[in-house]
């Protein structure tokens, strides 16, 4: 986020509060991100305290929803932004619903996980290890990328070094996000050969499908933050960041 004397005039009362607006934005986040490990955890080990706890944190989740939608309100209704600070007013709000979808995708997981592991037919889901690793690295690089807009200052936001590290980072998610889709369906075809258990296959796969799910919406973070940055759209297409939308901004 460009720091407030080297861009538009602006309040140092409305900046600060921008800036607070957009770290708790993070922080949330951040919440998300905990909720994940300990499902990767929970799922792989076959841990049923582990997911009962994901689930009663996802009501920490909603609240934080709630008070950030109202400070998005209070920001864009109180406040004349203009430019990048009406973006990143704008990129909040998108983003507090990215991640409660986030979380809810994850609590639903947990109770399948409970399902699971509450059925004596197991399935060895070690072998979905690679997709969870994946998933944690790029929502780590999505939240990398969120971090250093609010904090890296204008003069080195706006430069071709510092944007191209942005797209960089969004590039690897772009790819990585197709991997994890390559390795999703090999394993919908791994659970597919068992029969003995159809209930049971349904829960892993439903699993499968809300992973996908979540590396969608990690890519679309970052999207959002490119989106920020240039105020042009970029879409990940083909292992690549491709124009979908300018604003023709200077």
């Amino acid at each position: 986020m460009p720091q407030k004397e080297n861009f538009q005039d602006i309040s140092t009362f409305s900046f600060n509060r921008l800036i607070r607006y957009l770290n708790n934005v993070l922080r949330m986040g951040r919440i998300v991100q905990g909720m994940l490990y300990k499902f990767s955890d929970a799922y792989i080990e076959r841990k049923i305290d582990l997911s009962k706890e994901i689930i009663q944190q996802d009501d920490r989740i909603d609240l934080m929803e709630a008070d950030l939608e109202y400070e998005s309100i209070v920001l864009l209704s109180s406040y004349n932004f203009t430019g990048i600070y009406l973006k990143s007013c704008f990129i909040g709000s998108r983003l507090i619903q990215r991640f409660e979808n986030m979380a809810d995708l994850i609590e639903k997981n947990s109770k399948l996980n409970i399902d699971i592991m509450n059925n004596p037919y197991v399935i060895n889901t070690a072998n979905f290890e690679d997709v969870m690793e994946i998933t944690k690295e790029i929502f780590s690089y999505a939240l990398l990328m969120l971090s250093d807009f609010i904090n890296i200052e204008a003069k080195k936001l706006k430069t071709k070094e510092t944007e191209n590290n942005f797209f960089k980072k969004a590039k690897n998610i772009c790819i990585a996000n197709k991997e994890i889709d390559s390795l999703i369906k090999a394993y919908k075809s791994y659970l597919y050969k068992f029969k003995e258990n159809f209930k049971v296959i349904s829960f892993h796969l439903e699993i499968l499908n809300n992973i996908e799910t979540f590396s969608d919406l990690t890519t679309n973070l970052s999207e959002d933050i490119i989106w920020a940055l240039t105020g042009d759209l970029f879409k990940c297409r083909e292992n690549e960041m491709e124009l979908f939308y300018s604003l023709g901004e200077e």
